[in-house]
């Protein structure tokens, strides 16, 4: 196996496995505490429009988190694992439309129209590979 393949695939089970464990954590979150800082030099408030965009940038990314996921395990889970694939499609589908991303959905739609078994796995990497950045800068 050719090291450019490893270090991908390494990445790709590292992605897996963080997008997973985020998930479990993510939903364990009832018995962890919140602290909350508050900035002593700014006198006043935050207002509702100082913190919108910050819930739907935060939404944005999860439902890109969510379709990561969703593709991740479309593309590495055996057909046998899910109940009705079709459905699990148009769910993903779905969460590309809820994202309302040129860029994300031109290479979804890449990704179920190559012509050739080595063109779909340029387009599935393409496709995990934008959706990390983009996940990556939204975080940050």
């Amino acid at each position: 196996m050719e090291p450019k393949k490893k270090i991908l695939g390494l990445v790709v089970l590292s992605l897996i496995v963080g997008v997973g464990m985020g998930l479990y954590f993510g939903k364990n979150t009832e018995s962890s505490k919140t602290i909350e800082i508050t900035n002593s030099n700014k006198d006043e408030t935050a207002t509702a429009s100082d913190v919108k965009p910050d819930v739907n940038k935060k939404s944005l990314a999860l439902r890109k988190l969510d379709l990561l996921k969703y593709y991740t395990n479309f593309v590495l889970l055996p057909k046998e694992k899910f109940a009705d694939p079709k459905k699990y499609g148009e769910d993903m589908s779905a969460v590309v439309e809820e994202i309302n991303d040129n860029e994300i959905t031109a290479r979804y739609k890449a990704t179920a129209e190559a012509d050739s078994d080595e063109q779909r796995i340029v387009n599935i990497r393409s496709l995990l590979n934008y959706l990390s950045d983009s996940i990556r800068s939204d975080l940050n």
